[in-house]
């Protein structure tokens, strides 16, 4: 794993709004000349990740344990795991950036940012450790982190920069 690079986790309930607040939040740090990686984390098993009839995929179900696809503008790995991956492990692949977003992953030593949304579940996670600040819609919640609105997306890249990102 490349220690160097700063990690941060959103962390939330199902369908909290972590995905939207991410996909507002990278063309913002990209506008202010970081390169951001992103690790979506789901506990799902059945996710499509290669459209079947494809070529890798056809290699994919024929028992390789590891595909990868390389076009000239990305590359594509999808490999099979006997236990379930560690944030550590994604990370063990991932050069070249300024910070690494992950989405899920409640457990482990990195910082994580908790969204929460009232409609969803107007509380915080229990028990989730290295959690720093929070983006809500939810008044008065977790008045002792720094707090942002699901809006403010600017602010929060502030707080992620001035944390996180070092020049």
């Amino acid at each position: 794993m490349n220690t160097h690079i700063p990690v941060i986790s959103f962390v939330g309930r199902s369908n909290s709004g972590k995905t939207t607040v991410i996909e507002k939040l990278i063309p913002l740090l990209r506008q202010r000349g970081h390169r951001v990686a992103v690790i979506k984390h789901t506990l799902r098993q059945d996710v499509e990740t290669d459209i079947p009839g494809t070529d890798t995929r056809r290699l994919w179900d024929a028992g390789a344990e590891h595909v990868a696809f390389v076009t000239p503008d990305r590359l594509v790995h999808t490999r099979r795991c006997v236990t379930p991956p560690t944030l550590e492990t994604a990370l063990a692949g991932i050069t070249d950036v300024d910070i690494v977003i992950a989405e899920g992953f409640k457990h482990g030593p990195f910082p994580k940012i908790e969204v929460t949304r009232a409609a969803r579940d107007p509380h915080l996670i229990p028990d989730v450790e290295h959690r720093i600040a929070c983006v809500t819609d939810v008044p008065n919640l977790a008045d002792d982190l720094p707090h942002f609105g699901l809006d403010d997306v600017s602010a929060l890249a502030d707080f992620i920069e001035s944390q996180l990102i070092s020049d």
